[in-house]
């Protein structure tokens, strides 16, 4: 089986990350979030979500009629 070396260099970044907090994700999801917000870069927001389109029901007593 082929295997990627990036995939591989990232899984091993994010074992040696989740080892430094014993595995334990609200830890893990502390630091991650600390990091974040620290981040000399720009923030990017996620685009919008699209609205849900609503469905109509059909009354039970309008089937058939």
């Amino acid at each position: 089986m082929w295997t990627d070396p990036i995939v591989e260099e990232l899984h091993r970044i994010r074992e040696a990350h989740a080892a430094r907090f014993n595995d334990d994700l609200w830890k893990i999801a502390e630091d991650l979030r600390q990091i974040e917000k620290n981040w000399p870069g720009p923030k990017i927001a996620a685009p919008p979500k699209p609205p849900v389109a609503k469905t109509s029901r059909v009354s039970s007593d309008t089937v058939g009629a």
